[in-house]
């Protein structure tokens, strides 16, 4: 998921960069030159098991080390907090109750996006490690109450992704794209076992599109 306060996916503009846009360097014949570029940020993940999509806005901060040959990409994406939706399985894959409340989801970076723009082919790749946070759990009538532990309801281990794509010029958005597993949850006190089982697993789907604010 995406996630989330900061990091998830990876924006660049490469094609400004090979031509010496927006290009700084630090003090220093020897420097390398280093691009630092903002984007808008849009991430929506597919969770499988719930069958749910949730969409997180935010910004992100990309930087292009043009002295690197390889590993020359880092991000920071700061992303807002979205909500979803959350159905009771009466009976596991045959009945359910949709919407019997509602999860505020807030993705945790685990250090910055990683990764490599190659300016010839145009081609990104960047790793992203993040734990998946539900700050709030609400029921749909007593939507003051909060049924899991704000701060430590939260994946047990870090998720990580691998997004792929490739820029097409300056100015259009840069989109990327990634499968994931969700590890187990936990403190979430006595939901954790039902947060796991309604929400972790492999097959999951991230789409993520970065704007750049020219």
């Amino acid at each position: 998921m995406a996630h989330t306060a900061r990091r998830i996916g990876i924006a660049l503009v490469a094609a400004g960069a090979a031509t010496g846009v927006a290009v700084g360097t630090s003090p220093g014949a020897s420097a390398d030159p280093v691009v630092t570029l903002q984007q808008t940020a849009k991430v929506s993940t597919h969770v499988a098991k719930p069958d749910k999509t949730v969409v997180f806005n935010g910004t992100q901060t990309v930087k292009i080390d043009l002295g690197a040959t390889s590993n020359n990409l880092s991000a920071d994406l700061d992303l807002k907090a979205a909500t979803m939706k959350v159905d009771l399985p009466v009976i596991p894959g045959v009945f359910s109750i949709p919407g019997i409340a509602t999860a505020t989801l807030q993705i945790e970076p685990v250090g910055p996006a990683t990764g490599n723009v190659n300016l010839a082919t145009k081609d990104v790749e960047a790793t992203q490690r993040f734990n998946v946070h539900i700050t709030k759990l609400t029921p749909p009538i007593f939507s003051f109450l909060n049924l899991v532990p704000s701060k430590t309801c939260k994946t047990s281990t870090p998720a990580s992704m691998h997004l792929t794509g490739k820029l097409t010029s300056l100015s259009d958005p840069l989109d990327l794209s990634s499968s994931y597993t969700i590890p187990s949850f936990s403190g979430c006190g006595l939901l954790t076992p039902l947060i796991t089982q309604l929400t972790s697993g492999s097959g999951n789907t991230v789409n993520a599109s970065f704007t750049p604010q020219l």
